[in-house]
């Protein structure tokens, strides 16, 4: 990573999303498709102190329009998740007694991985994620406590991340890249498009800063700022439902930065109508799925001409 003091010398040319361009985004949806046409996104989420947050990934990742949605997590979680959501797949195992691991003989069918939303932080987590990210595959989208359980260990999983073998999407807030980039909150929010497009540039991965004005930046110097959401979303939850959006997306073969940007872009938008319904005390994460369906619905309108 660039010291502080160096990313003001990234200069990145920056676009803002806009219906016209979400619209282009939106994976192809052939009248000959099936469920294994659509992908299958795998979510790794949950714990028995965080049961809600795999339920609101994995509606999310139904609304998103993936095939099949897998939750692979204690049984707890996937007996809430499967009274709340019958066509998931649940797939229930033991966490050790260290903490939450990855079965990652579960991966290999998967065409998109999430990892993080309520799975608690702990060492034998990163352990895992560094297992994850030097073993070929799939997109995999990192949130919540998997970044804090990277950042635990933050020097060696900054090399590991480096050297991935597989494409990564990291979905933090602030404060979740203070931990893991060694950079202050006053740095990040002096310059949060040079330092995303500094970070992830370094490391390989598509960065979703998120906040006012999430910052989305590829590997490649593209960024772009999101001008949809607002304080209606600063609620927990809010999080859980864009991670499983994105990969719902990425599960359906959208590239991670074409996917990051359409997946901000919706939750933002599905957010903003539910804070002129409710106000922007009133938007409850759980509203966000169905919402979002509709926003996809009025995309899909949009680049069919309607």
């Amino acid at each position: 990573m660039k010291k502080q003091s160096d990313t003001a010398t990234v200069s990145p040319t920056v676009r803002k999303t806009d219906a016209a361009l979400a619209a282009a985004l939106l994976p192809a949806r052939p009248a000959d498709g099936n469920k294994g046409t659509f992908g299958r996104a795998l979510l790794f989420c949950g714990s028995e102190q965080y049961r809600g947050a795999a339920c609101l990934a994995a509606e999310a990742a139904l609304s998103g329009g993936a095939g099949l949605v897998e939750l692979a997590s204690a049984e707890p979680v996937v007996s809430l998740v499967l009274t709340r959501a019958p066509s998931v797949i649940g797939t229930a195992y033991a966490p050790s007694k260290t903490g939450a691991y990855l079965p990652l003989k579960r991966a290999e069918k998967a065409t998109a991985l999430l990892v993080g939303c309520g799975s608690g932080n702990t060492e034998r987590l990163c352990l895992s994620l560094w297992e994850l990210l030097n073993t070929p595959g799939c997109p995999a989208v990192l949130d919540a406590d998997a970044l804090n359980a990277l950042a635990g260990k933050r020097e060696q999983s900054l090399a590991i991340l480096k050297e991935s073998k597989r494409p990564v999407i990291l979905t933090p807030h602030p404060l979740e890249f203070a931990r893991l980039s060694g950079l202050s909150l006053d740095a990040i929010s002096a310059d949060r498009v040079g330092v995303a497009a500094a970070f992830a540039k370094e490391y390989g991965v598509t960065l979703v800063l998120k906040g006012a004005g999430t910052v989305i930046a590829a590997p490649n110097g593209e960024v772009t700022v999101n001008p949809t959401g607002g304080p209606g979303l600063a609620k927990g939850g809010s999080g859980d439902v864009l991670a499983g959006l994105l990969v719902s997306l990425l599960a359906q073969g959208t590239d991670p930065y074409s996917a990051a940007v359409l997946a901000v872009y919706l939750h933002g938008a599905a957010g903003d109508v539910l804070s002129r319904e409710y106000s922007l005390y009133g938007v409850r994460p759980d509203d966000l799925p169905r919402e979002i369906a509709r926003q996809i619905a009025r995309l899909s309108g949009l680049q069919n001409g309607q």
